[in-house]
């Protein structure tokens, strides 16, 4: 959309700024401040403003996948299709009524004429999405990144963390070669919150040693036990840390290290996988009974006696059910 810019100049400084600039909106309330159609950190100093509608699908995609130029396509995509509904409203205008007869006005000539307008590039919208992140240009007078970093500074523990790393979060990375991204190391607590993530170009312990031991100066991080996808391997590192610590090695690496020794062409593999998880795994008593009840009634499928559920637990039928 168009729209009149008014310049303002400060009378004490004669600093001078555009209106609609990102100092000035975030320095409003929030009724006038929603007059102009864009987020304060998104009005940066360029020749052209983002909507709303727009950049808050960038919040939504960006921090997961990274594509500018898929929300590049978006834009496009959502320009024609406005262009062409312009075109079905302006043609159905004047078949109707009187105005049939009159015809429409003329046109613009197509030959000598282009659209000096556009959207970004895929490489335009990931620097636009980074310099808003790290705006201070907000209602609150603090960047998204400096907040998310707060956020994640402010978990605590105060029974059990898990450790572990995750490579294929290194997969979207922008340049991450040139980073140095081999993997993300990552700490959760017994709530699932994200206590602390760092890029480390490998799974050594001294590349992530400096983000455990700042996890030690949280006070309100104060472990008992930790789970860890190598467990007993860097033991004695995680007993300097925090004395005492009980270890434990992971319920799905534990599972992993006994069933990647059996023999899958086996003709007992199957049963002795199920065995091994009926062991090991308990299902909620709840869930359990309203199962075998909807399906001795029949309400998911056929009716089933009680040897045709015994059979069924043994395949993967049963645990999707």
């Amino acid at each position: 959309m168009w729209c009149m810019i008014m310049s303002m100049t400060c009378p004490t400084c004669r600093h001078r700024v555009n209106s609609n600039s990102g100092e000035v909106l975030s320095s409003l309330p929030t009724y006038a401040r929603a007059a102009y159609p864009v987020k304060s950190k998104y009005a940066l100093n360029k020749n052209s403003h983002i909507g709303q509608s727009a950049t808050s699908l960038f919040d939504l995609l960006m921090p997961t996948c990274g594509n500018g130029d898929l929300c590049s396509r978006l834009l496009c995509q959502a320009m024609n299709r406005s262009y062409l509904q312009r075109v079905e409203d302006y043609c159905s205008f004047y078949t109707m009524g009187e105005k049939e007869k009159e015809g429409p006005p003329p046109h613009v000539e197509h030959h000598g004429y282009y659209m000096k307008a556009y959207p970004p590039a895929g490489d335009g919208i990931r620097n636009t999405y980074d310099a808003a992140s790290s705006s201070t240009h907000t209602p609150w007078k603090i960047s998204d990144h400096d907040r998310h970093i707060h956020e994640i500074q402010k978990v605590g523990c105060q029974s059990i963390f898990a450790q572990d790393h995750t490579h294929k979060v290194t997969d979207n990375y922008y340049k991450k070669n040139g980073l140095g991204s081999f993997t993300l190391w990552d700490c959760a607590n017994e709530n699932g919150e994200i206590a602390s993530a760092v890029l480390v170009p490998s799974t050594k312990t001294i590349h992530f040693a400096h983000a455990a031991t700042a996890l030690t100066r949280r006070p309100t991080f104060t472990p008992v036990a930790m789970y860890s996808d190598a467990w007993p391997a860097k033991s004695d590192f995680w007993s300097l840390l925090f004395d005492p610590l009980h270890g434990r090695l992971g319920l799905f690496h534990y599972i992993q290290r006994l069933t990647r020794t059996l023999k899958k062409n086996h003709v007992d593999h199957f049963r002795a996988v199920n065995a091994l998880l009926n062991c090991t795994c308990h299902c909620n008593d709840e869930d359990h009974e309203n199962l075998l009840k909807a399906l001795k009634e029949g309400s998911l499928s056929a009716k089933c006696s009680d040897d045709e559920i015994s059979e069924l637990k043994a395949t993967k039928v049963f645990k999707q059910r």
